[in-house]
C-alpha cells in the first residue's frame, strides 16, 4: 500500500507544475532598450536629489536649526514653519506682480486689436452706404467708426455708457462737437443728412482721430 503522505506529495507537485505555467503565470517580458534607459535616467536623478537633500542638510538645515534652537528654544520648529510659509507668500507676491505688466499689456494690446478691426468693418460699411446713396446711414456709421478710433487711442473710455455730451467732455475738441452736433440731428431729431454734411464727416473725422493727444482729449 501506498503512504498517504506520498499521495499528498504527488498532489502538490502537479498542482505547482499546473499553476505555474501559463495562462496561470505570465511570463516575465526582458525589459526593452528605452525601457532600460529610463530606469537608468531615474536612478541618476534619484541619486542626485538625494546627494543634493543631504548637502542641503548639512551645510543649510543643520545650521540653521541649531540657530533656531539656541535663539528660540523648544519654540524653533513653529518659528521656522512660521518664517518658511512667510518666505513662499512673499515669493508668490512677488511672482504675480512681475508678470502684471506683462499681462495687462497684453489684454491691453488684444483689446486695441478688437477696437481697430470694429472701426475698420464701420468704415466699410459707411463707405458702402455713402456709395449707395444712404446718406443718413453714412454719417451715422462714420461717427460710430471716429467714436471707437477715440477709445483705441485711449481718448474716450466706456463711450457706450456715456452721453454724447459727456464723450464731448472727455474730447474736448471743437471738431467734434460740430461733428456731434450735426449726427444728433440726423440721428434723432429725424433731419435729413446732406452730402455736404457727410463729406465734412468722412473729411474731419480723420483729422481728429490722428491728431495729437495733447489736442484731444488732454487730461
Amino acid at each position: 500500500m501506498v503512504p498517504p503522505d506520498r499521495y499528498a506529495a504527488t498532489a502538490r507537485a502537479t498542482a505547482r507544475s499546473i499553476l505555474g505555467a501559463p495562462p496561470f503565470v505570465t511570463p516575465r517580458r526582458a525589459p526593452g532598450t528605452l525601457q532600460r534607459l529610463a530606469d537608468d535616467v531615474g536612478h541618476v536623478l534619484v541619486s542626485a536629489l538625494h546627494w543634493i537633500l543631504s548637502v542641503l542638510r548639512r551645510f543649510l538645515a543643520h545650521p540653521v536649526g541649531h540657530a533656531a534652537h539656541a535663539v528660540f528654544g523648544g519654540y524653533a520648529v513653529a518659528v521656522l514653519i512660521v518664517l518658511g510659509v512667510l518666505v513662499v507668500t512673499l515669493l508668490c507676491v512677488l511672482w504675480a506682480r512681475r508678470d502684471r505688466p506683462g499681462r495687462e499689456e497684453r489684454d491691453g494690446d488684444t483689446e486695441r486689436a478688437v477696437r481697430r478691426r470694429r472701426s475698420e468693418a464701420l468704415l466699410d460699411r459707411a463707405a458702402a452706404a455713402r456709395a449707395s446713396g444712404d446718406l443718413d446711414l453714412a454719417l451715422r456709421l462714420r461717427f460710430e467708426a471716429g467714436l471707437e478710433q477715440l477709445e483705441a487711442r485711449g481718448v474716450v473710455r466706456e463711450r457706450r455708457t456715456l452721453t454724447t455730451a459727456a464723450v464731448a467732455a472727455q474730447v474736448r475738441s471743437p471738431t467734434f462737437d460740430e461733428l456731434a452736433s450735426v449726427h444728433t440731428l440726423v440721428a434723432y431729431a429725424g433731419v435729413p443728412a446732406s452730402g455736404r454734411d457727410v463729406d465734412a464727416a468722412f473729411a474731419r473725422w480723420p483729422e481728429l482721430v490722428t491728431a495729437p493727444r495733447d489736442a484731444v482729449g488732454a487730461r
